[in-house]
């Protein structure tokens, strides 16, 4: 990945447990809220988090989605960053959780903050975690695409509050991250996940998508949709906020 890791942007963490056997969802969350998230708001690089649920739950492969939103993404390259705890009295056997979850996680560049509605923090209550791999498209005609025209058509969707978009800068399987932890690993091929993501923002309980698609449906998205090599749209609810709650409500459009 040639993409720097510094400036604002988002740490991205998609899970699932891989040991039931051990551990149930009730013990991950209240290890992930009460404990793990709880130690990384106490670092001096990260002042907020977000943890979601797919609504699909049960039927996806990673159901589970913690997001956290920093001023410099190359707070992951230091010392503090690597020094937060995997293991814990909270886990079966002290951990780490690497044996009983599996994590996809990832590093994104913020590209763009579009916040219309302007009703700040602590509304939303729905996302979509739009994620594009080009493929044939250009990235000038990918960006245009959202800033001429989707997001307007977006804005204009029951219940939407705003849209960051982001540029992947590194991603890191399950086995990379043990290794980054100084653990036994294997060699687990690196993750390449979609280079894009939009993170689109909604205040209601649901996210009108018979609306979304009509509003959306153009000879310019159907063309975006045709030529690029990977999409995925993946909704979650949110399960809980934490710290700060900010969600680059500061940047500027």
């Amino acid at each position: 990945m040639s993409e720097s890791i510094q400036g604002p942007g988002l740490l991205f963490v998609n899970s699932k447990i891989i040991r039931p056997d051990l551990i149930d969802e009730e013990a991950f969350f209240k290890w992930y809220d009460e404990d793990h998230i709880a130690e990384i708001l106490a670092t001096s690089g990260i002042q907020s988090a977000f943890r979601f649920l797919d609504v699909n739950i049960g039927n996806v492969e990673r159901p589970y989605l913690a997001m956290y939103p920093m001023i410099d993404i190359g707070f992951t390259k230091t010392e503090e960053f690597r020094n937060i705890n995997v293991s814990s009295d909270m886990l079966p056997n002290g951990g780490p959780i690497y044996d009983l979850a599996d994590f996809d996680v990832r590093y994104y560049k913020l590209v763009q903050v579009f916040d219309p509605k302007k009703k700040g923090k602590g509304v939303v209550k729905t996302i979509i975690a739009a994620q594009y791999e080009l493929g044939e498209l250009t990235e000038d005609e990918f960006d245009s695409w959202y800033r001429k025209e989707h997001l307007d058509q977006l804005a204009g969707v029951p219940g939407y509050l705003r849209t960051t978009r982001f540029k992947l800068a590194l991603a890191r399987s399950n086995a990379q991250s043990r290794a980054l932890k100084g653990l036994s690993t294997n060699d687990e091929p690196p993750p390449q996940p979609p280079k894009w993501l939009a993170v689109h923002e909604f205040e209601s309980e649901e996210v009108d998508l018979v609306s979304l698609r009509q509003l959306t449906d153009t000879e310019w998205t159907r063309k975006i949709n045709s030529v690029s090599k990977s999409r995925a749209f993946p909704v979650f609810k949110i399960a809980k906020a934490h710290g700060a709650g900010d969600w680059f409500h500061d940047v500027a459009e």
